[in-house]
């Protein structure tokens, strides 16, 4: 959205919030002739908390989760099956003064691992008991572990290293990519904190031009990631290929015009790395030459607002398809001047043109959740406008659950038929997690 810039990111972030106040003390936005939608409820799960801002990890029939504890300080990591909808294990209660902040959870082999960004603690874990196995500090002293501490709470595994940008020096937001080996770890020492350093796999003289504001990918011992463009919408963010292997750069390449600013913003799919941000480009991975760039919003009388938010969780992905979520609330056309029939908040692009399908118009909010498609319904749950379900082909909303909500940030999970997401009660700050038949 080279046109509006942060000006607009800041804005539709404080929409957002405003939205949130508007629907806990006066959801007369909500449209009452919109189809009603009722779920078949598999089984739903009532959590002790609420899901904290890292994201849950998935692998087979197990679900995992850092929860933050309702009333208390601190936070537990545990095990759920998507079997039956209940606990298997709950970790020992973490309570280290930063209940909300962790990474994402990654597993190799029967290990989980997550990192504590405030702290530069990165903690291990058996996969079948939840038993702590492993403690790390990521630098000599506490302030050389901060240093190196991930930035946006995303890690990333090939399954023999952790990988992360930095946060950089104490006070800036210049980075480093960071490799740590897993080999190097002691998993008897439990409840001991173990030194290690991370070894740097990319940076550049100038801070400026290795600034990460999004999380790496790893496809095909390939680690993919896009630099911030500090100068948007002048100057350019740089996508860079690295061979894990060899610890090489294989390719990088400068975007003009594209921001760096969206927390998810790659996805791969066969050869083909997508990267969603201020402009949409399809690129050959294995060589990073552009195939196909839309800039969505160059002229905004004529094209609709398609650039995601910049906490999106993920990119959904059916039949040729790209389904995600923009930063625009209800109220984003009063803000950049965007006819209001071009606002979505939700949209549908063809995966290979790159060019607009379809959008939903938001009732209040906007949503960092993605969409979950299956048998040609797109399903999400957004942060106040409720459950609500499309037909993935033309985009036809075929029915809203009102009575479901969350806070717009959760990534959403398919699992066999069920369609597995948070409904969260801000009331109590407690969440539900439900599996619904689809």
């Amino acid at each position: 959205m080279k046109k509006y810039g942060f000006f607009f990111i800041l804005s539709a972030l404080l929409l957002t919030a405003c939205s949130s106040c508007d629907f806990l003390f006066n959801n007369n936005k909500q449209k009452d002739t919109e189809p009603v939608y009722t779920p078949n409820y598999a089984w739903q799960l009532k959590l002790d908390g609420r899901r904290i801002g890292s994201q849950p990890y998935t692998e087979g029939r197990y679900f995992y989760l850092i929860e933050y504890l309702s009333d208390t300080k601190a936070v537990q990591l545990v095990k759920i099956d998507m079997e039956t909808g209940r606990y298997v294990w709950k970790a020992e209660a973490l309570n280290d003064g930063l209940e909300w902040y962790s990474s994402n959870i990654v597993k190799v082999d029967n290990k989980l691992y997550f990192m504590r960004p405030n702290s530069g603690l990165i903690y291990c874990y058996a996969e079948n008991d939840g038993k702590l196995l492993a403690r790390i500090q990521i630098g000599t002293t506490e302030a050389e572990a901060i240093h190196n501490r991930c930035s946006f709470k995303t890690i990333v595994t090939d399954g023999t290293a952790l990988y992360w940008g930095s946060a950089g020096e104490p006070g800036s937001i210049s980075a480093h990519l960071l490799k740590l080996d897993l080999d190097t770890i002691d998993y008897t020492q439990n409840e001991a904190i173990q030194i290690r350093v991370p070894r740097s796999l990319y940076t550049k003289a100038d801070w400026r031009q290795c600034i990460f504001w999004s999380a790496p990918i790893i496809d095909d011992n390939m680690l993919y990631f896009n630099t911030y463009n500090r100068n948007y919408p002048d100057g350019y963010s740089t996508l860079v290929a690295i061979d894990l292997q060899s610890e090489t750069v294989k390719w990088e390449k400068q975007l003009s015009g594209v921001a760096g600013t969206t927390l998810n913003t790659l996805l791969v799919r066969d050869d083909i790395l997508y990267v969603i941000n201020s402009s949409l480009l399809r690129v050959n991975k294995h060589t990073g030459d552009i195939l196909t760039r839309y800039d969505s919003e160059e002229n905004s009388t004529e094209h609709p607002a398609t650039t995601p938010s910049p906490s999106l969780c993920g990119i959904g992905y059916d039949n040729g398809r790209l389904y995600y979520t923009t930063i625009c609330s209800s109220d984003a056309h009063s803000q950049t001047g965007i006819p209001e029939k071009f606002i979505y908040s939700l949209v549908c692009i063809d995966a290979k043109t790159l060019k607009f399908l379809w959008g939903f118009h938001p009732v209040s909010g906007t949503s960092s959740t993605y969409p979950v498609v299956k048998d040609g319904k797109a399903y999400i749950v957004t942060h106040i406008d409720g459950l609500r379900v499309f037909d993935a082909k033309t985009g036809k909303l075929l029915g809203v659950d009102k009575s479901i909500i969350a806070w717009g940030d959760e990534a959403n999970v398919l699992y066999k038929d069920c369609f597995i997401f948070f409904n969260t009660n801000f009331k109590t700050n407690r969440a539900t997690l439900c599996a619904i038949r689809v």
